[in-house]
Parts: structure tokens; C-alpha cells; sequence
């Protein structure tokens, strides 16, 4: 029951560990976090999840622990777990007491004879947010009305039910011809973002050291309008007019803040409206069609002036295609196998005259010896 009672208002107790590290890991506060305080903030997270009771979902490592296992400043570890209990991702069960601080004996020693007690938290995730069929349908069911009341025999499920399924058919009646995102579109693109970050996160040293989960977060809009790894990896190094970008750097461990180096290139290929422009592949594809079109139309103009002429296209095929196939093969020239006369006459005078100057040393080595 304290458990329960710890948890913020608009959280719920974490089902897992997993859950836990991911809800800390997407939440928005932490997504504008600079590389290194995120890091830090993964690893207190996943320091208190590895302590974390697998029932209750309860955790109680000390802030000096953490900070002795993660090389971590005593302070660096007190600031995120403040963040995380400020923003509910953390309940507070029981506050930690010192030698100092304990109510009791002068000792530092309670009546059962225990020192200083570490605090208890418990782990939280968002909870999922219920629209008004909901939380009507969650009132009639948890707090059910009285068998004798009119009212709870008119109201229930079923008309909370009836009156859904009417907006529901009035939604999908509508005339607007603005697509609506259904939740399963919205986890494929999600999924597809988080493949082409992980792509990214394996090709790009640089991005190596952001999380897939991050990256994702940081070209999910481009990912959106169809632009693949290539040409995400493509705009952090090209301007959109396809001019390189200069560096000032020597390395890229000079770059202290990548996330703001990410958006900073990327806000090149956005337009006024902050929407991406159509990336690399996107334009060569373009491109592709309007010269496929121009050659479709080329063709057609022809054949039409073809037509006029009196020719027809298709006999005029055939008669190329059989003047083609009936054309003799070409032969190459005839390349000489052996060399002629003269190269042999002139490879033995130079042989020749090799000779001559070998003698020629020859006999000076013995005068020299003489």
C-alpha cells in the first residue's frame, strides 16, 4: 500500500525494468539533453534499475553506491535522481535518514538497533492517457452504480459503448480529405525511424555516440517524407545546393554538443515552413521521371511526324532489326603474330653493340690487373 501511495499523480508503478529505462530514455526533457548529461542520465537510471525489486519495482541503492560504481561525482548522482523524481519517473517510498539526522538514541541507533537506513523509491512510467469513453467505462466498472437506482439501471458500459460507437462513425464519415494517422501507421513510421537510426548509428562514428533512440528522435521528421539513412548521412555533410561542408574541427571529438551539430545541419534542408525539402535520392529520382517523360514524349513526337510521312514506325523497325541481323560481321585487322624483318635486323645490330661494350670493359678490368 505505501508503494501504491508513492506513486506520482499521472504515473503508475513500471511494469519492468525495460519499460522503465525506455520511458526515461524517450521522455522529451531528456531528448534536448547535451550527449553527456544524457549519458550520465542513462546510467544512474539503468544503476537504479539494476537494483530494482522485480515484484514491487522497488529500489534502494545509496546515492554514494551509484556514485562509486558509475566514477561518478556524489553530486553529479544526487542532480539526476532529483530529475527523475521532479518529473514523477521516480516515487518516493521512504526518505533516506543518516547517523546525523535518526530520531532516536544519541548513538545513532534506533530501537532495533539499526543504523542509518537508505531511501526506497520506486519505479514509474507515464501513465496512458484515457479519453472520455474510458474513464466512464472505468466509474461504471470499479464503482458500480446501485441496483435500485433508475439511474444505474439506464446508465452503464453499454450506453457509454453506444454513444463511441456513434462519434466513431461519425469520424469516419467525414469529408475531409485530411489523412488521419491510425496508431498502427504511427508505430510503423516510429519503427522505420528507429531502423534507419540504428543504420545510422553503425555507419556514422560521429552519431556512434548518441543511442539509436536519440538519432530517431532527431530525424524523425525526415524519415517521415521518405528520406532514407543515405541521404540523412548525405545532408550532414552537403548543403542542399550539393556544396561540401567545411570543418573546423581536427577531429570529431572536438564537437562537444553532437545533437546541436545534428540539428544545425539538418535545419539547412528545411524550408520557411520548417518542413524538410525533398532529399538526394528523392531529387535524382525526380530527375529520372522528367528525362524518362522527355524521352517518352521525344518518341511520340516522332512517331507522329512518322505517321504524316507515310512511314509507318513499327515496318520501319523491322526492316533495321532484319538489316542488323543479315550485316556481315566486323573482322579486326589482322595483327602479325611474328615480328617483320627490319625489327629483327635492327634488335641484332643493338645486340650487337651490347657486346662491343662488354668486351670493351672487359679488357680494361684486365689492363688494370696487368
Amino acid at each position: 500500500m505505501a508503494v501504491l501511495s508513492a506513486v506520482p499523480e499521472g504515473m503508475r508503478r513500471a511494469p519492468s525494468q525495460r519499460d522503465f529505462l525506455r520511458a526515461v530514455k524517450e521522455h522529451p526533457d531528456a531528448l534536448s539533453l547535451r550527449c553527456h548529461a544524457y549519458r550520465n542520465l542513462t546510467k544512474v537510471t539503468a544503476k537504479l534499475a539494476d537494483w530494482a525489486d522485480w515484484t514491487t519495482m522497488t529500489t534502494r541503492p545509496t546515492e554514494q553506491r551509484i556514485a562509486d560504481d558509475l566514477d561518478l561525482a556524489l553530486s553529479t548522482v544526487k542532480r539526476w535522481i532529483r530529475w527523475l523524481r521532479e518529473r514523477g519517473l521516480l516515487g518516493v517510498v521512504e526518505e533516506g535518514t543518516t547517523n546525523r539526522y535518526r530520531r532516536g538514541n544519541r548513538c545513532g541507533l534506533d530501537d532495533d538497533g539499526l543504523g542509518n537506513r537508505a531511501a526506497v523509491w520506486v519505479l514509474c512510467v507515464p501513465a496512458p492517457e484515457l479519453d472520455e469513453h474510458d474513464t466512464l467505462t472505468d466509474k461504471t466498472t470499479t464503482e458500480p452504480p446501485s441496483c435500485t437506482s433508475r439511474r444505474g439501471v439506464h446508465e452503464g458500459p453499454t450506453h457509454a459503448r453506444e454513444e463511441r460507437s456513434s462519434l466513431d462513425r461519425s469520424n469516419r464519415n467525414s469529408t475531409t480529405t485530411e489523412p488521419s494517422a491510425t496508431p498502427g501507421t504511427r508505430r510503423h513510421t516510429r519503427r522505420q525511424a528507429l531502423q534507419a537510426a540504428e543504420k545510422i548509428h553503425q555507419e556514422s562514428p560521429t552519431l556512434r555516440r548518441l543511442s539509436p533512440w536519440y538519432i530517431r528522435h532527431l530525424i524523425r521528421d525526415f524519415v517521415a517524407v521518405g528520406w532514407t539513412t543515405h541521404d540523412v548521412l548525405h545532408a550532414l555533410d552537403h548543403r542542399v545546393d550539393g556544396t561540401a561542408w567545411t570543418y573546423t574541427w581536427t577531429s570529431r571529438d572536438d564537437i562537444r554538443n553532437v545533437p546541436g551539430w545534428v540539428r544545425f545541419r539538418l535545419s539547412a534542408w528545411l524550408d520557411e515552413h520548417g518542413r524538410p525539402v525533398p532529399s538526394k535520392s528523392q531529387r535524382l529520382a525526380a530527375a529520372a521521371a522528367e528525362l524518362r517523360a522527355e524521352q517518352e514524349a521525344w518518341r511520340r513526337e516522332r512517331e507522329a511526324l512518322m505517321v504524316r510521312a507515310g512511314i509507318d514506325p513499327g515496318q520501319r523497325e523491322q526492316r533495321m532489326s532484319r538489316a542488323e541481323a543479315l550485316a556481315p560481321p566486323l573482322v579486326p585487322s589482322a595483327v602479325p603474330s611474328d615480328p617483320n624483318e627490319s625489327f629483327r635486323s635492327v634488335r641484332a645490330e643493338l645486340e650487337r653493340k651490347r657486346r662491343e661494350r662488354e668486351a670493351m670493359k672487359l679488357a680494361g678490368l684486365r689492363g688494370i690487373g696487368a
